[in-house]
């Protein structure tokens, strides 16, 4: 009967750590969400279906997007960790942006296409990138 209740309070202890830890991500996430507003001036929220029309998602694995999963570009997780954008630029929320509407203004031989996002939807798509790690 000992051994039961041992049991017992052992699966009670790993569940509250489990929770704990659950929270604790939630918390960093939001956090990170609020950080990448602040910085981009942009909505996270509104990114993943802009990431799908302009065809980012064909190029690049982005990070907890559903839909294609490409190989061409590097993969997007984590670009905010990054010392550079593109190998180039300095990443700075203004340098993404910037990347992201014309990226042949940095590297003119660069694989990345102009895709005609505009800096209103690139400063979103740069907040959920930064928000994303």
């Amino acid at each position: 009967m000992r051994r039961r209740w041992i049991a017992f309070f052992a699966a009670v202890a790993v569940l509250a750590v489990a929770g704990g830890i659950a929270v604790h991500r939630i918390e960093r996430h939001q956090q990170q969400v609020r950080l990448a507003r602040t910085l981009t001036g942009g909505d996270p929220d509104r990114a993943p279906d802009l990431m799908i029309a302009y065809g980012c998602a064909g190029c690049h694995e982005i990070p907890d997007l559903a839909g294609p999963r490409g190989r061409v570009g590097p993969p997007l997780r984590t670009l905010a960790e990054r010392v550079y954008i593109g190998g180039v630029a300095a990443n700075t929320p203004e340098n993404l942006v910037r990347w992201i509407v014309n990226p042949k203004a940095f590297a003119p031989r660069t694989a990345m296409p102009v895709t005609g996002i505009s800096e209103a939807q690139a400063r979103d798509v740069a907040a959920y990138l930064y928000a994303h790690r």
